[in-house]
């Protein structure tokens, strides 16, 4: 009967064993992809930054290098951008990993060997050359502490594990890995901590339900106040009913939760995890109509490179703040612009150069085609314009140089004019209308035209009146001496040209006709010398009769 009974427990306990080992490979490994995200960081807004995890059947993460494609979905509608897809380790964010490992009795031999020589290529791989790791090895008899710091420490430690019992210390080595992490003088920030726990979820001294759930809560109060993800691999578990609660704690914290049916699984799963640690994608992209106060829920599409597509489920809803201005465009758009303005301006230099050369030498060409002309005496060597071949003298020359001295002399009149208006003469009512030339106030008639010395209106020399001497003779012309003559009332010598006498015909109208010229020196207050021959001018003269007769002989 004894016998019986004993058999009947044995079958019992093994079936409960079977089951529990059934159920927990349909419960706790899926047998599909998925895609979770971890975080969604909008700090520097518009610009968005998703944290997540890609994971096969296996539970392990995927390449980002196999992902193919990642679409972005904000409240379901999906968002019309590329985003940058990164591994976590790629950025510029820190890493540090606390590894919390068993080495106990409970393991046999060749197993405790393959899960530390699997740790240990782990820790020492090349993606953890820049981080951080710290180790924290229970072998039965006490915990093992290897400080966050060099892979090569830890490494060395876990070599060095042997097992001396097979007591459990599983939330005193979590509370020595959180004040190892959450220690103010190795914090980093930013930085990204994860705690990866490898448990039979047993402790030599808290087994009750309730102290697990109070030793639980306090773990994840503080692992989420300083942003520390708990990785949990659980294996050969003594009581089911604490599995729960370390899968809520893993989920809780944003990271996931495995569970190893066998020794050889273990291994599996801790690369699984490391990998998830290490590999975690980042999704990099400018959020389209980005405004302060918008809120959002984020989910993900990814696209393996077997062409599977995986959606994650949406993300807590997250609200932009305060938008940073991007200067990056500003900043590309300025140095493309001086780009152009500093090519441009080259192109224009040598451009100009160019176009220097080629018109000095231009006009070298043409300077030498111009000397040779003159030379010939096609052109005026002056005015360097083309002469006609019966020309002895340049035409133009000649022409300009009477417009100038008749432009001098209309200049000189109007500003004798101005000075005789000024001095209150009216001297446009004294213009003679035949010869232009200013009358006396005392003539009737002008006597530059009666003396035939006057320029008529058809620019013809006027003629002298009837019954006066004869006009100036061609001969005369010739030799103006030859035809000099005293006047017989004044006896005063006549110019060859006059007709009348110009001295004594003006001083008759005075009652004057036969006296001469007084000196400067005797001449009375209604007397001023002449500037050109220095006879005495009388004071209703605006030219001296004199010398004026003489400059306008011709």
């Amino acid at each position: 009967m004894r016998f019986s009974s004993t058999i009947s427990i044995f079958f019992t306990l093994l079936c409960i064993f079977g089951l529990n080992a059934a159920y927990a490979q349909e419960e706790f490994i899926p047998e599909q992809y998925r895609v979770k995200i971890d975080a969604v960081d909008v700090s520097d807004a518009p610009k968005v930054r998703i944290s997540a995890t890609f994971l096969d059947k296996r539970n392990r993460p995927i390449d980002p290098n196999d992902i193919q494609a990642a679409e972005v979905y904000c409240d379901g509608e999906q968002l019309r951008v590329t985003p940058k897809l990164s591994s976590f380790f790629e950025g510029t964010v820190p890493l540090d990993i606390a590894l919390v490992l068993p080495i106990s009795q409970r393991f046999s031999k060749n197993e405790r060997e393959e899960l530390k020589a699997s740790v240990a290529k782990l820790i020492k791989s090349k993606r953890m050359e820049n981080a951080r790791v710290a180790g924290f090895f229970d072998d039965g008899r006490a915990i093992n502490v290897a400080p966050l710091g060099e892979a090569k420490e830890v490494e060395k430690l876990l070599n060095a594990m042997n097992p001396e019992g097979q007591p459990s210390f599983l939330y005193s080595s979590i509370d020595k890995a959180m004040e190892e992490m959450t220690d103010p003088a190795k914090f980093r920030s930013p930085a990204r901590r994860a705690i990866i726990l490898v448990t039979d979820a047993f402790d030599s001294f808290t087994f009750r339900s309730a102290d697990v759930q109070r030793e639980m809560n306090g773990i994840l109060k503080e692992a989420r106040a300083h942003d520390i993800r708990i990785y949990v691999i659980v294996f050969k578990p003594f009581i089911r009913g604490l599995l729960p609660m370390f899968e809520g704690l893993s989920r809780k914290t944003g990271a996931t939760y495995r569970y190893a049916a066998t020794p050889d699984l273990i291994v599996r799963e801790v690369e699984a995890a490391w990998g998830e640690v290490v590999a975690q994608l980042q999704l990099d992209f400018a959020m389209p109509n980005a405004r302060e106060g918008l809120g959002c829920e984020y989910s993900l599409i990814l696209t393996n490179k077997d062409g599977l597509r995986v959606e994650s489920e949406p993300y807590k809803e997250v609200i932009f703040g305060k938008l940073a201005f991007n200067w990056w465009p500003l900043i590309i758009a300025g140095i493309v612009f001086a780009s152009l303005l500093i090519i441009a301006l080259i192109v224009f230099l040598l451009v100009r150069r160019s176009r220097k050369k080629k018109a000095a030498k231009q006009a070298e060409l043409e300077e030498q085609l111009l000397a040779e002309r003159i030379e010939k005496g096609e052109a005026c060597p002056k005015c360097r314009r083309t002469m006609m071949p019966d020309w002895k003298e340049c035409m133009f020359c000649a022409r300009e140089a009477a417009e100038e001295i008749t432009a001098a002399k209309a200049q000189e009149r109007e500003k004798a004019l101005q000075d005789a208006e000024k001095k209150g003469i009216n001297i446009k009512d004294r213009l003679c209308k035949d010869c232009g030339r200013t009358m006396m106030p005392q003539w009737k008639d002008c006597l530059f035209c009666q003396a035939g010395i006057g320029t008529g209106k058809d620019g013809k020399k006027s003629k002298a009146k009837k019954g006066l001497a004869p006009l100036f003779g061609a001969q005369e012309k010739e030799d103006p001496n030859k035809g000099l003559r005293i006047c017989p009332n004044c006896e005063r010598p006549m110019k060859a040209h006059w007709e009348i006498c110009m001295y004594c015909e003006a001083q008759r109208e005075l009652g004057g006709a036969h006296r001469s010229p007084e000196p400067v020196e005797q001449a009375s207050e209604n007397l001023r010398p002449c500037p050109d021959c220095g006879l005495a001018m009388k004071a209703h003269w605006d030219i001296c009769l004199y010398c004026e007769a003489d400059k306008h002989r011709d």
